[in-house]
């Protein structure tokens, strides 16, 4: 009875700092419309679906097609149960997308994160992780051999005197989200690229929240700042957000699929996706390609928001495009805010301690290209006006560093 005497405790603390945590009852309308349980319409100001794709009628009709033509479930893992023709074709449509040799589709981008860095890091190897990167890369650095050494978020010049320190270890990855999913910021990575050249090391890439959202074709961080890939770079990626379905990848080399085959436990040991979310994926991707006016709308509304913030002193990342995070600070200020814009139709997440560190709350705003004009800027002047009246004076800047 111990452990419970415990978990009581710490439940009866997260009551106390107002970080308790409760899961909201949401049915999708549409893209940005839900109902509660209790039928409270509102308007979904944090959705990661930045492309509105899985309402997509093509995307639904693929879905349904393969589901009623061979089942729903899997049956067991690809290397005991064989894999359906899907995941090969998706996995070379997600490695040409991200313009690379080879891909490969774990369940979700948290396993494909953990998948890949547990099964590259051995022991004698360095890992440097940027401080604000995703819990699934520090879960997947935990569960490495490898030293971890965290680095200062995108501090560029830290992490060349930490690598500078390692020269003796045997290999050296660098890992970074290439969108910060709580910040929006976008990590330097031609600077980091040209650090892994200098020190012979892997850089891995959590483009999560840059695929449909970063470059003219919404390729990701590679193509929004012009960079080739090459066998030193690992892409991770997922098609949960902007492609609107489930499941994660890695994109590389040849050479280093072939070895998570091999030894990648979360890919040898999951039962595969579900034949019909490998199609839904497969279309979003297909629309993605054919519709880059998409990814150009979602750029349009976020300087709608950037614009409209600016007038109240706030100034974003310049380079922030799908998630506009509102830092307030105060974690119990920032459920009141919450809890009114709520009550005024509006859903609009209150990030807190463990997501951000204590002290950090923010509401993270996210855009979807599908937002219609006129109430996308309703929703933003009534966010403005709500922050106005809990916090009496509007937060400045968002931090970049």
């Amino acid at each position: 009875m111990h452990r419970q005497t415990h978990w009581q405790s710490e439940i009866e603390k997260c009551h106390r700092m107002n970080l308790t945590r409760n899961i909201p009852v949401l049915r999708f309308l549409d893209v940005t419309h839900g109902v509660t349980e209790v039928g409270h319409r509102l308007f979904v100001a944090c959705t990661n679906d930045y492309l509105g794709l899985r309402f997509h009628p093509e995307v639904i009709e693929s879905a349904q097609k393969c589901m009623c033509g061979g089942g729903f479930g899997s049956s067991g893992a690809r290397l005991t149960t064989g894999a359906h023709p899907l995941a090969n074709q998706l996995e070379r449509e997600l490695a040409d997308f991200k313009r690379s040799e080879a891909a490969l589709i774990f369940n979700t981008g948290y396993m494909a994160n953990v998948g890949l860095i547990s099964t590259v890091g051995r022991s004698g190897d360095v890992i440097f992780s940027d401080e604000k990167n995703h819990a699934s890369i520090i879960d997947g650095c935990k569960l490495s051999h490898a030293k971890v050494v965290v680095y200062p978020h995108r501090d560029v010049g830290r992490l060349r005197e930490l690598l500078d320190e390692h020269r003796s270890m045997q290999s050296c990855f660098i890992i970074t989200e290439g969108v910060f999913s709580m910040d929006g910021t976008v990590a330097p990575l031609p600077e980091l690229l040209q650090l892994a050249e200098t020190f012979d090391a892997h850089i891995i890439i959590d483009d999560a929240h840059s695929l449909g959202v970063l470059g003219e074709g919404g390729h990701g961080t590679l193509e929004y700042f012009n960079i080739l890939p090459n066998p030193r770079i690992i892409q991770v990626g997922t098609c949960s957000k902007a492609l609107g379905s489930l499941g994660g990848f890695v994109c590389g080399s040849k050479c280093l699929i072939q070895y998570l085959y091999q030894r990648s436990r979360p890919f040898i040991c999951s039962t595969m996706l579900p034949a019909s979310i490998l199609a839904a994926s497969s279309k979003a991707l297909q629309i993605l390609q054919g519709q880059p006016e998409r990814v150009r709308r979602l750029k349009q509304l976020s300087e709608m928001a950037k614009s409209i913030f600016s007038k109240c002193g706030m100034v974003f990342p310049p380079e922030a495009v799908a998630i506009l995070p509102i830092i307030i600070g105060d974690e119990t200020t920032t459920m009141k805010i919450f809890e009114n814009l709520y009550q005024q139709g509006i859903y609009l997440a209150a990030i807190r301690y463990p997501s951000v560190p204590l002290g950090h709350a923010r509401l993270r705003l996210s855009v979807c290209s599908e937002y219609v004009e006129d109430e996308w800027r309703d929703t933003l002047s009534c966010i403005v006006n709500t922050i106005k009246a809990v916090v009496g004076n509007f937060p400045g800047s968002v931090p970049t560093e």
